[in-house]
């Protein structure tokens, strides 16, 4: 038969196979729930992201958050997710096996196309249902765009790609549940085995820390199609999911002929086991990724990425870390995630000193150390700051990188509601089950977009100016000391004015002192749990939640009410860093504005570092970094400023760390700063003003 004949004969099984399946109860049972499911979702989102840019449109930085593709794209197309995975099998096996029950299967054996082009066939028809399905999460996007929201076409095609990728990849597993299973029932209990097993293996990963559990859950079409959800199109996952999906399908093809012996095919299968397991090996060897999200998340700078890209003598890193220590978390996700797709030759291992347990408890004072070797030099860091770890990667392979000012993600903040266009997916005299289906859905909206929904209540910068203008002045040129002893132990502090965190009067033995308490959160819940809840939250972008003022204001600072405006001097104090997952950390905040604005001079027990930041706008960004400041928990240090006009120098126990010149002088109040779960001790705060 000429080519010609086949593509015709081909045409008219296709529109034979879309006909029946256009004619199948599975179809319209999966399109029933999905439109109301796709619907409740997207409704859902864009209330949770009304709310969330209501405080956004105030505060830029809060605009910053504000990403469609979280806060909208991937939550409507999370419903979707959810259908295609519990739902969409079914009406794969019945393009299989449905001819296997009815007897059509030996029928289509006679057609001289051979079983090769049948299956494509049945794939082809499965696809256009595919098209049908991802309809009603398409219009909710045209919605979005309708409603005025922003979307950036590459970030939108991308996702849409990975989740096409992950229905191809199902559609392998159904052919071949359908083609080895006796019957149709049986076959959707084998591919459900498939598909849910993929969540297991998340889960397992994410609680079990084992290497070959590691390497195998990167296998999972759902790790998979994470990737495209975080705006990175992942050649290497894309491949994963073409080899399973048509390798599955070809096994299929060696089970549906009827004229094979059972060894025979045993032994086809088999085969193609092989032939995938090197397809995929093949395939984690393509190191070609795209960044397609709009903010960049997944990538360094432009030249940081070259120079990366030339260290190709082989990097170790070696972590001193648990695998369950927050800080793990956030180097690889700030850090090694981009570090892997970057640089050429790289070796990720753990030492000796991260088996010791999460708190480093054995009291190995190398916990928490990473080390850099490259070219037979070697650094450490106890950062997981790319600002900070980068500088170390550039010195050691002798690369000198120009700092280049890019333009900042702006964000897209809408407060819009699509309770309207309800009607749209489903009428409103539907049945409560069918809002029981979508209930899911709600919950991933809710859990991937709940921490913005506090967002309203962080009117930081408002609470702070109100803070400043209530501070009593103190005469210029005066030296103030500030003694905690005369003030109530459990108490807030007389003399200062805390604007953010808890900030109360304890005590250390006889010694009276003031104690951040980041451990407890303002409502009372713990600031390491709402870690994890960002965690939860944004995946791989917990690490950016915690470090955005947007969507985690919790700097704890207190406001000196004696001293008004102090432009020229000294400032220090005693601090002991006591405890804290996150950070353990102290700063001298100063030139505060009414509006929020200030500068920070902050040392880290758990980093090892000084850096002085600023906070303009409600951003927060580094100034200067120097590293190899040794700070240990649990021991007593002295933090000192000096401002003599535009200069400011940094001293940690008595040493001159940092110097650096600022664009105009200081005027402002000064206060004490701390992060996050911080939990450390402060005493012999000093002011020594000087006359201008």
């Amino acid at each position: 038969m000429d080519l010609p004949d086949r593509f015709r004969i081909a045409r008219i099984l296709l529109a034979h196979e879309v006909r029946g399946l256009l004619a199948s109860k599975a179809l319209w049972a999966m399109l029933l729930a999905l439109a109301p499911l796709v619907g409740y979702g997207f409704v859902q989102a864009v209330a949770l992201f009304a709310e969330a840019s209501k405080s956004a449109i105030e505060f830029p930085e809060l605009a910053r958050g504000m990403t469609p593709l979280d806060g909208i794209l991937v939550p409507t197309l999370g419903a979707f997710y959810l259908a295609v995975t519990l739902l969409f099998p079914f009406v794969a096996i019945r393009a299989v096996g449905q001819d296997k029950q009815t007897g059509a299967a030996k029928l289509a054996e006679q057609f001289p196309v051979g079983a090769p082009t049948l299956l494509i066939v049945k794939t082809l028809a499965v696809g256009a249902a595919w098209c049908l399905a991802v309809l009603p999460a398409l219009s909710a996007v045209a919605i979005w765009a309708l409603l005025g929201g922003h979307l950036h076409a590459p970030e939108v095609l991308n996702l849409v790609l990975g989740h096409a990728l992950y229905a191809f990849a199902v559609t392998g597993i159904a052919f071949f549940a359908a083609a080895v299973a006796d019957s149709v029932a049986t076959a959707a209990i084998v591919a459900l085995a498939f598909t849910l097993g993929f969540w297991v293996l998340d889960f397992a990963a994410g609680s079990v820390q084992s290497p070959w559990l590691q390497a195998l859950s990167q296998l999972s079409l759902t790790a998979a199609l994470r990737q495209f959800e975080h705006g990175l199109f992942s050649l290497p996952h894309a491949l994963e999911a073409v080899s399973i999906g048509a390798t599955l399908i070809a096994a299929a093809g060696a089970w549906v002929p009827g004229g094979r012996t059972l060894p025979r095919k045993i032994g086809l299968t088999i085969g193609l086991a092989a032939l995938l397991a090197m397809l995929l090996a093949a395939a984690g060897q393509v190191g070609v990724y795209r960044d397609v999200s709009e903010d960049r998340r997944n990538s360094f700078a432009p030249a940081d990425a070259a120079a990366l890209a030339r260290m190709d003598r082989g990097l170790t890193i070696t972590l001193n870390l648990s695998p369950d220590d927050s800080r793990y978390k956030d180097i690889e996700t700030n850090v090694l995630s981009k570090l892997r797709r970057q640089v050429p030759k790289l070796a990720i291992r753990f030492g000796e000193a991260g088996r010791v347990g999460l708190y480093g408890s054995s009291g190995d004072d190398r916990y928490g150390l990473v080390a850099y070797e490259y070219a037979g030099k070697r650094e450490e860091s106890r950062s997981s700051d790319p600002r900070e770890i980068l500088p170390i990667l550039h010195g050691l392979a002798g690369a000198t990188v120009a700092s280049a000012d890019t333009p900042g993600y702006p964000g897209y903040p809408l407060v819009a509601d699509a309770g309207t266009w309800g009607g749209w997916f489903y009428l409103p005299t539907n049945p409560d089950p069918l809002v029981l289906v979508a209930l899911p859905s709600a919950g991933k909206n809710e859990f991937r977009q709940g921490g913005n929904m506090t967002l309203d209540k962080l009117l930081y910068p408002l609470m702070l100016g109100a803070c400043l203008f209530a501070a009593q002045p103190a005469a210029a040129g005066k030296e103030v000391k500030f003694d905690f002893a005369t003030e109530k132990v459990g108490a807030e502090p007389a003399s200062f004015v805390p604007t953010v965190g808890n900030w109360v009067v304890g005590k250390e033995g006889d010694n009276v002192l003031l104690t951040v308490e980041g451990s407890v959160w303002s409502r009372g819940q713990p600031s390491a749990g709402i870690a994890d809840k960002a965690r939860a939250l944004y995946g791989a972008r917990y690490a950016e939640f915690l470090d955005n003022v947007k969507s985690y204001a919790y700097f704890p600072l207190a406001v000196a009410k004696e001293v008004e405006d102090f432009r020229e001097g000294e400032i220090s104090f005693r601090f002991k860093g006591i405890s804290g997952r996150i950070d353990q950390a102290a700063g001298i905040a100063f030139n505060l504005k009414p509006n929020g604005d200030y500068l920070i001079l902050r040392a880290n027990c758990l980093e090892d570092n000084l850096v002085l930041f600023k906070y303009e706008r409600g951003n927060r960004s580094s100034v200067k970094w120097i590293r190899n400041a040794p700070t240990p928990s649990k021991q007593w240090h002295e933090l000192k400023l000096v401002v003599q006009g535009k200069n400011v120098k940094g001293y940690l126990d008595g040493k001159q760390y940092l110097e650096h010149t600022l664009a105009e002088p200081v005027s402002g109040r000064i206060g004490l700063w701390s992060k996050a779960d911080s939990v450390v001790y402060f005493d012999d705060y000093r002011v020594e003003p000087t006359s201008r």
